[in-house]
């Protein structure tokens, strides 16, 4: 039997993109909850409470999330990025905090990198944090979050310095029982801007967004448009009675930045609730 409280849908934003790793972080637990054989909900349907959630596909892919967490949940996960000169990854893990239908958020830690031909592994380590809030009644949250907050960076060489990235965000989810649908807007500075600002990115503000299609409680189909860098890919939930989510993409498919290659991501990604 499949255990009620399946919690998790992580988020590891921008560290997708791990050539801009001050982004790691962790966001959002799934609020759609998917159907039991004996329940005469839709095939997928808003949870009313923490305990109704399941663990879904994501539905963002470097957009952060309007969705946050509440205490009772941590999480865990590593990324990576192929393109035809890198590879590259990052790790991130963090856990929950206060409750998301009042206030909730989380905390993370992202490390990068765990290729030591730039420097040295684990040679870059930051802290992100979201706060926000559930309108469950609507299917929609609202968030403001701080990512890549430097904590440590190759040797304490201040030309691998990163400043901190700042944005607000709302996640509308469509729950129905054919196609359900999970739309992401907002704004922030610094890696959130166009990537093709040479300059000041922490003093310019640009928008993002993602949309997730799911096509079953196992499966999202993702487009995303963070930094004007346009993302696609998939997540899985690849055994349905644990926590774990697999995504895999393509991102830069617009050719954008110093680095225009279309580069493979993937991570990799787990929560545990107590």
């Amino acid at each position: 039997m499949m255990k009620k409280v399946l919690v998790g849908t992580i988020l590891l934003g921008s560290a997708l993109y791990a050539s801009d790793l001050s982004t790691v972080t962790g966001e959002g637990v799934a609020t759609f909850a998917k159907k039991e054989i004996t329940n005469d909900k839709p095939l997928m349907y808003l949870a009313q409470n923490f305990h109704e959630m399941a663990t879904l596909p994501s539905f963002s892919l470097g957009a952060p999330s309007g969705l946050v967490s509440s205490y009772g949940v941590a999480f865990a996960g590593i990324s990576g990025r192929r393109d035809r000169d890198n590879t590259d990854g990052a790790l991130a893990l963090g856990m929950g905090f206060g409750d998301a239908d009042k206030i909730g958020g989380a905390f993370s830690l992202g490390i990068g990198s765990i290729d030591p031909r730039d420097g040295g592994s684990f040679n870059r380590g930051n802290l992100n944090l979201n706060v926000g809030h559930h309108f469950k009644e609507y299917g929609f949250g609202w968030s403001v979050g701080m990512t890549g907050l430097d904590l440590w960076h190759a040797n304490g060489l201040d030309g691998d310095y990163q400043d901190p990235s700042f944005y607000t965000a709302v996640t509308k989810l469509w729950a129905n029982e054919f196609l359900p649908v999970a739309i992401t807007a907002g704004f922030g500075n610094n890696s959130y801007a166009d990537i093709n600002r040479e300059n000041d990115r922490k003093d310019k503000v640009d928008g993002f967004g993602a949309v997730a299609m799911y096509l079953h409680p196992q499966l999202s189909v993702i487009v995303d448009y963070t930094s004007n860098i346009l993302t696609a890919g998939v997540s899985v939930v690849p055994f349905p009675d644990y926590p774990i989510s697999l995504t895999l993409g393509a991102t830069n498919i617009n050719e954008q930045g110093s680095n225009d290659k279309v580069a493979a991501i993937g991570s990799l990604a787990a929560a545990y609730v107590f």
